[in-house]
């Protein structure tokens, strides 16, 4: 089994997503983002 720990997050563009996609990822986290805006995906 895979024991890694994902993590989605929504409205990842900017603002409070993208701050806690990129903690997230410094914590070792397997990170997803998404958002409304590809440009800044």
């Amino acid at each position: 089994m895979d024991d890694r720990r994902v993590l989605w997050v929504t409205g990842g563009g900017s603002g409070m997503g993208a701050a806690a996609a990129r903690r997230a990822a410094a914590a070792g986290w397997r990170v997803v983002v998404s958002g409304r805006r590809p440009d800044v995906l």
